[in-house]
């Protein structure tokens, strides 16, 4: 598919007026090219068929984004569940249709079209708090990574301090002592208690505080051990701007027992072997380092090329709450052949003046060459500060 046709498939919500579900947003599509990155050597069985088909990615097109009426908030993520709809937790938010007025919200997201989206709040965490409202320890619950595993939802929540109030020198905002949540009933319930979770947090600390899972599809594809564990990638403690990424692990049979105990985390070396794991988070090996270029996000595995793709994105200006640094982002998109690396730049891309950051790949309506993100931008602007979805073209 050439770029002109990528823009026309995709266009329709974005290049023509009566909308349905969104609002159109003036943004100029633009291609990257940089290098292609290394391949890694197979491992066995099944994962020989996979890795033989693997092509590094190479470029980058981001057309438009279009963001979806009617609600309000940031840290969107997509989860796909076993009713074929879309979970998202969102935060400093009013949901859908103003259902709150809370720190951290629930959603259902539904629609057959990546680009006419509607979404329904289903549970305004009122345990959590007002938005921006803290607690003794001065700061607020936010969240970072939500997935779908085995009939339940997995939603991570951690004690996040504000820019302006955390003593950073760049006025990032901080992120500590995570811990995972779970719902059997697609968001109306969960457990563990925010009581709980504020007293006794699955991950103290700031090292593996801003988690987020890996996504592999409803089926999980069969790569990297993917049928039998869950990865997830956290940066050293920031909403904005980190400075390095750690992986961490657990198996999929233990993942329901929210036990931060049961978690191992990648130091090295061939991620397929046991030696290659800790049980301290601390003792982990980063698998990208790019000091201040890595807020919070996630990574997709793609079955075809057979590789993982990840958004990291940062403030220019330092963290968020620098002066003028909302209305400025960077997207740079990295691809690799493992969940452990090797991972590399392939392209990247300035939001201006509308900031989008927070992008998180959806894991659903992706196909060879394409994929949506979900993003919400400058929290200033009503019109931005919402759930946005920008498509993006994918090149061997």
């Amino acid at each position: 598919m050439d770029r002109r046709s990528f823009l026309r498939s995709t266009g329709r919500a974005v290049c023509s007026c009566g909308l349905v579900g969104g609002i159109r947003l003036g943004a100029q599509a633009i291609t990257f090219a940089y290098g292609p990155s290394s391949s890694a050597s197979a491992s066995s069985g099944t994962e020989d068929l996979v890795r033989a088909s693997s092509r590094p990615l190479r470029s980058v097109t981001v057309a438009a984004p279009l963001a979806l009426a009617d609600n309000r908030g940031d840290t969107w993520v997509a989860a796909w569940a076993d009713d074929d709809r879309l979970y998202s937790p969102s935060d400093d938010t009013s949901g859908f249709h103003n259902a709150a007025n809370a720190n951290i919200a629930f959603s259902r997201i539904e629609g057959s079209d990546p680009q006419s989206l509607t979404g329904t709040t289903v549970n305004p965490m009122t345990n959590y708090g007002k938005s921006a409202e803290e607690g003794p320890d001065k700061c607020s619950w936010k969240s970072s990574g939500c997935t779908f595993v085995d009939g339940a939802l997995y939603w991570v929540v951690a004690r996040h301090c504000y820019g302006e109030k955390s003593g950073d020198p760049h006025r990032r905002q901080t992120a500590q002592n995570a811990s995972i949540i779970k719902s059997t009933d697609h968001g109306l319930t969960w457990g563990r208690s925010a009581i709980e979770n504020y007293r006794h947090p699955m991950f103290a600390g700031p090292r593996f505080a801003t988690p987020y899972f890996i996504e592999y599809g409803r089926n999980r594809a069969d790569v990297d051990g993917a049928r039998t564990l869950v990865y997830a990638l956290s940066n050293n403690g920031f909403w904005d701007c980190g400075d390095d990424m750690i992986l961490g692990r657990v198996l999929r049979s233990k993942i329901s027992a929210l036990s931060g105990a049961d978690w191992e985390f990648f130091t090295g070396g061939d991620g397929m072997r046991p030696s290659a794991w800790t049980r301290k988070a601390d003792d982990a090996k980063p698998v990208i380092q790019q000091p201040g270029k890595l807020g919070m996000t996630g990574a997709v595995y793609l079955p075809d090329p057979g590789r993982y793709v990840m958004i990291n994105w940062y403030y220019p200006a330092g963290g968020g709450k620098m002066e003028g640094a909302a209305t400025h982002t960077v997207w740079d998109f990295y691809e690799s052949p493992h969940p452990w690396g090797p991972w590399t730049q392939i392209a990247t891309h300035d939001w201006i003046p509308q900031g989008y950051y927070s992008p998180e790949i959806c894991p659903k309506f992706q196909t060879k060459e394409r994929i949506f993100v979900f993003t919400a931008g400058n929290w200033n602007d009503p019109q931005v500060y919402r759930l946005t979805v920008v498509p993006v073209e994918l090149r061997t």
